[in-house]
């Protein structure tokens, strides 16, 4: 009986769950994708008796399929993304880690991945490594990792980036080298996040 119940549940939050996550992904540039959560019966157990699965389809005309075999490293990010904005409220975690989100990521799609970051940081602490100004600028504190090798051995060095030395780094990101215009184009992504 309690697993009936809880699959009762897990059906309706089901449905709750991929309406959220498809209405993250939409902000995050994927407005055709699709994301469905399947809830099918299993053998009884102590988790209860459904599998649960999450289907993706990136593309308009593709059947969503089971997230882990189908989607890009760009998608895939973007997707754990929505995943983690979704579930800001309901599980809160104290800090979360995105290794190069901006993988496949340009323009326009970078900059809404940057807004989305922003707005799960209300909730948690976010730690993004990233090599797009559109997704950097949006941070509230920047860290530059350096790797230095001397022949025999190889050091990182991580240091705080503050005022015109942020303002350098984002123009960096931009062009290569800071000139005049990516200083002040660099300056605007600033003020704008």
């Amino acid at each position: 009986a309690l697993c009936e119940e809880l699959s009762e549940v897990r059906k309706a939050g089901a449905q709750r769950f991929a309406e959220t996550v498809q209405a993250c992904l939409r902000d995050l540039a994927m407005e055709r994708a699709e994301f469905l959560v399947e809830v099918r019966p299993k053998p009884m157990d102590a988790s209860g008796a459904d599998s649960v699965e999450f289907l993706f389809s990136a593309n308009p005309g593709e059947p969503p399929r089971p997230l882990s075999k189908i989607a890009s490293g760009g998608e895939m990010s973007r997707v754990m993304l929505a995943l983690k904005t979704a579930l800001a409220d309901a599980a809160p975690v104290p800090a979360l880690v995105f290794d190069e989100i901006d993988a496949g990521l340009g323009g326009r799609t970078a900059h809404a991945v940057g807004e989305k970051l922003a707005e799960l940081a209300q909730h948690c602490q976010i730690l993004c490594i990233t090599h797009l100004p559109q997704i950097a600028s949006r941070a509230r504190y920047h860290l530059a990792i350096e790797k230095q090798t001397d022949g025999d051995t190889t050091r990182v060095q991580v240091h705080s980036l503050e005022g015109e030395a942020r303002v350098r780094e984002i123009a960096r990101m931009l062009t290569g080298e800071p000139t005049e215009t990516a200083l002040q184009h660099a300056r605007e992504l600033l003020q704008s996040g």
